[in-house]
């Protein structure tokens, strides 16, 4: 399901237009995205959690060259979901 197959189901089931169904989800994403920027965890009930974790600096190594490279820490965006969302599957 991409995201046209999203806001046309919105638009559907909400009994609203398709621009208010964009601007609904754009205002989703933004608001979820802020929120994750400050470092917030976002908890939708029914679905699941997302939460920002760092994955600290570590040693690697070139496949190619087989020098040891060191790897930046780096940001990641973790999603549980829920245990009611993972029953229906």
């Amino acid at each position: 399901m991409g995201k046209k197959e999203i806001l046309a189901r919105m638009s559907r089931d909400g009994g609203i237009t398709l621009a208010q169904a964009q601007k609904a989800f754009a205002s989703l994403l933004r608001g979820m995205r802020d929120s994750l920027k400050e470092g917030k965890k976002i908890n939708l009930s029914g679905f699941g959690s997302f939460e920002v974790k760092v994955r600290e600096a570590r040693k690697g190594r070139n496949p190619k060259t087989g020098t040891t490279i060191q790897i930046p820490q780096k940001k990641r965006i973790k999603f549980n979901p829920s245990r009611s969302f993972k029953n229906t599957l």
